[in-house]
């Protein structure tokens, strides 16, 4: 009896000494826990310290090097005949004579002369308004020898001074089936996006052409709301509601097209699709809303939104 007694005790004990220990072992994995936490952080702060030393250092060094104080571009000069900008260039060199330092620009892999002016060196250069440009370099030679400086400049007159403008349409758009006959139907909004570009331009004459396999079908002319517009954005809305009849293989397009005050056209593309039995529809192009392509008062293209 003696002997089960102390047999329950030191089970008892041990059970204690069990549960006391576990105890022990989460706390100390707690600790081990909050210590790797800590050296991770403190690691990350050693990281990040050493990262922005580095930045410093080699901010410096390229501040060291750089034959430039200062540098800079900028597009105007607007030519609507011509559709060409002028793009002003200036760079600022640390040393320079003004009578022996010659300095030129190179745009396209061509060298462009700059003219001394007021302690900066400055070049206007034409640009055709829908062409890009890549000015790389400038170059600094003085009694034969050259210095360069990169720039990497790369400019884009056609989005600084030309309005950009997404068409798309908004609400309701589907296909209703009775047997093989097939109706196509849109109601809801036609919305016009224009970005500026530092260049507001009023929208007008406003049209919806729907071409059913190539050959146009509708022409619609459309009253355009102006709404939620500022100095750099604006927004174009009208309702709209149409159906057509169509058949499995048709091939649907729809587009519109808008005027602004230049006469410049933009036509943004909203639809083109294959007519599928049953709602198995080949969409050949979904990229909505689309940037407008625009064209000029006698219809040549300028600038296609999908080859850029």
């Amino acid at each position: 009896m003696m002997n089960n007694k102390l047999q329950k005790l030191f089970n008892i004990v041990l059970c204690i000494l069990l549960v006391l220990c576990l105890m022990q072992m989460n706390t100390m994995n707690q600790e081990l826990k909050s210590l790797r936490n800590t050296m991770n952080n403190q690691y990350n702060s050693i990281q990040n310290s050493v990262n922005a030393i580095s930045s410093n250092v080699r901010n410096q060094m390229e501040e060291a090097n750089n034959l430039l104080t200062d540098s800079g571009w900028s597009t105007g000069g607007l030519n609507i005949e011509d559709k060409t900008a002028i793009l002003s260039c200036y760079v600022v060199p640390k040393e320079y004579s003004p009578k022996g330092t010659a300095a030129e620009l190179i745009c396209n892999d061509k060298a462009v002369p700059m003219q001394l002016k007021d302690d900066k060196y400055v070049a206007e250069i034409t640009l055709p308004l829908f062409e890009d440009m890549k000015i790389s370099t400038v170059q600094f030679t003085e009694n034969g020898a050259i210095r360069t400086q990169q720039l990497n400049w790369h400019i884009s007159p056609r989005y600084d001074m030309v309005p950009s403008v997404y068409m798309y349409h908004s609400g309701g758009n589907g296909y209703t089936y009775r047997g093989e006959n097939i109706t196509k139907y849109y109601d809801g909004y036609l919305e016009i996006d224009v970005v500026h570009n530092g260049l507001a331009k009023n929208l007008k004459e406003a049209e919806i052409v729907t071409l059913l396999n190539g050959v146009e079908t509708m022409r619609n002319t459309l009253d355009l709301e102006e709404i939620n517009s500022n100095e750099d954005t604006a927004h174009y809305r009208t309702e709209f509601d149409q159906k057509m009849e169509v058949k499995a293989g048709d091939t649907v397009e729809m587009y519109m097209t808008v005027k602004d005050e230049n006469g410049w056209i933009y036509r943004g593309i909203l639809e083109d699709v294959e007519v599928g039995q049953d709602g198995n529809h080949k969409y050949t192009h979904d990229g909505f809303p689309a940037e407008a392509d625009i064209y000029d008062a006698n219809g040549n293209l300028l600038f296609e939104a999908y080859k850029n």
